[in-house]
């Protein structure tokens, strides 16, 4: 590939991918900044390995796994830390809706929010993964190198968790 054309297929991959992995690394490490070094660290990643990929998963997946891997690296890593995070981490698309109703759907998305974050790592990231990722438990077995089995339990734990701290029903 030249070099012209690996430039073009980089920027591609950017902006398919790179909300996601902007998203998923928020998640992971509750941290906008850290989610931004994560950011680039990935597509820095994709750039060096880009030759090695095979296709045996699909790309967003692979993109996927090289940035949860780097958040995992960070977490290990002193550059931990703990931050509040705010309504602005996921992006969401705004209906036509009165102010009211704006304000009960942002309540409720905000406390769904919070409590998603309040959950332990293993739970947090199946969760961001399935529902905000629309990935299905092959996809995230693989991203997280585990067996599709406990991807289904800990799906089945954290919904339970969040069916606790939030009420109501667990939807899925």
């Amino acid at each position: 590939m030249t070099p012209s054309e690996m430039t073009k297929e980089i920027t591609r991959l950017v902006e398919e991918y790179g909300n996601d992995v902007l998203r998923i690394a928020t998640v992971i490490l509750k941290s906008k900044e850290l989610a931004e070094d994560v950011f680039q660290e990935t597509f820095l990643r994709v750039v060096r390995s880009y030759s090695g990929y095979r296709g045996e998963s699909s790309e967003k997946t692979w993109i996927i796994s090289i940035a949860v891997n780097i958040c995992r690296d960070y977490m290990r890593s002193a550059w931990k830390k703990r931050v509040v995070v705010t309504d602005d981490f996921l992006t969401y698309s705004s209906d036509d809706v009165d102010t009211e109703e704006m304000l009960e759907k942002r309540s409720e998305r905000q406390a769904l929010i919070n409590a998603i974050m309040k959950l332990p790592d293993k739970y947090r990231e199946i969760i961001h993964l399935h529902y905000y990722q629309d990935m299905g438990i092959n996809d995230i077995a693989k991203v997280l190198k585990i067996p599709g089995g406990t991807v289904k339990s800990r799906l089945f734990k954290a919904r339970a968790l969040l069916h606790d701290m939030i009420g109501g029903e667990a939807h899925g």
